[in-house]
């Protein structure tokens, strides 16, 4: 690979970590201050399972796809 450029999949494995950050900070943000109308099955706090699981596999896109000092 040329100097300057990355893998595509670093980028994704970005993504992946900030969308997952991000969602898994408004289900907390849901347990602290609940809604007045919760929505159906909202016992099961998706928002926090998705946003775990997207923020681990965004950083294991980013360190198995990040560029290697050489």
């Amino acid at each position: 690979m040329m100097t300057g450029q990355r893998n595509i999949w670093f980028f994704v494995g970005l993504l992946l970590l900030l969308y997952g950050v991000v969602i898994l900070s408004i289900g907390l943000w849901e347990i602290a201050f609940p809604l007045a109308h919760p929505p159906v099955l909202s016992q099961l706090h998706a928002p926090i399972w998705w946003g775990a699981l997207l923020a681990v596999l965004g950083g294991i896109f980013v360190a198995r796809n990040r560029r290697r000092i050489q």
